[in-house]
C-alpha cells in the first residue's frame, strides 16, 4: 500500500531544480536535504501550514525522479509542481514501451508506465508487461520484476512467479524471488 496520496513521475533526471523553485516561490519548509551519498536521493519540504509533506526522490533502480505528496493540501501542492515540470502521463509512458528504438528508452517508459499506473489492473499494462517477460533481454525481463514492486496486480505478480520458477538468467529468477518474498511480507498485492 503506497505511503502517499498522490505521486508525479518527473521526465528529466536533472528534474530536482524545477521543484526546488517551486518549494522556494511557496515557502515550502526544507526538512531533508538530499545527500548524494546515500543510497536512496531524497529532498523533503512541508508546507507553511503543516498541511501537506512532498518528497523528491531519485530512485537508484529505476533511474526515474518523482515527488509524493501526503496530507490534506497534496492535491494543491501536487498542482504546483505540474505547472512547473514536465511530468510523465501512463498512456504516454505504455506506448513507448512498444515504441521506443533504444533499449535505455524502453527502460525508462517501462519504470514510468509502472511510476503513473492507476491503482486497478489495466489489461493493456499486463499485456505489455506479458511479452516483456519473454524478451530476449535479460535485463528487460529484470525490469518487469523492479516495476512490478512499484504496481504489485496479481497478474503481474504471476508474472515475476514465472520468472522466479523459469527464468534462464539467475539474477532475474533471484531477484524475482526476492520481489516475492518482500511482497507477501508486507502484503503490497493489490
Amino acid at each position: 500500500m503506497a505511503d502517499f496520496d498522490i505521486r508525479l513521475t518527473l521526465k528529466h533526471v536533472k528534474a530536482e531544480p524545477s521543484v526546488i523553485r517551486v518549494a522556494e516561490m511557496n515557502d515550502w519548509d526544507l526538512r531533508i536535504m538530499g545527500n548524494r551519498k546515500a543510497q536512496v536521493y531524497l529532498d523533503k519540504w512541508v508546507t507553511p501550514d503543516g498541511r501537506t509533506e512532498i518528497h523528491y526522490v531519485e530512485d537508484p533502480l529505476t533511474g526515474i525522479p518523482f515527488v509524493t505528496f501526503r496530507g490534506e493540501g497534496s492535491g494543491e501542492a501536487a498542482q504546483l509542481v505540474e505547472a512547473a515540470c514536465q511530468l510523465w502521463d501512463f498512456q504516454e509512458a505504455l506506448d513507448m514501451i512498444v515504441t521506443a528504438h533504444s533499449r535505455d528508452d524502453r527502460l525508462t517508459a517501462i519504470y514510468a508506465a509502472a511510476f503513473t499506473a492507476p491503482e486497478r489492473p489495466v489489461d493493456s499494462l499486463v499485456e505489455v508487461f506479458r511479452s516483456l517477460a519473454a524478451d530476449t533481454d535479460p535485463g528487460i525481463r529484470q525490469s518487469v520484476v523492479v516495476a512490478t514492486g512499484y504496481v504489485p496486480w496479481p497478474a503481474l505478480v504471476e508474472l515475476v512467479q514465472h520468472l522466479a520458477d523459469t527464468d534462464p538468467v539467475d539474477h532475474v529468477r533471484h531477484n524475482a524471488q526476492v520481489l516475492l518474498e518482500g511482497l507477501n511480507l508486507h502484503g503490497d498485492v493489490n
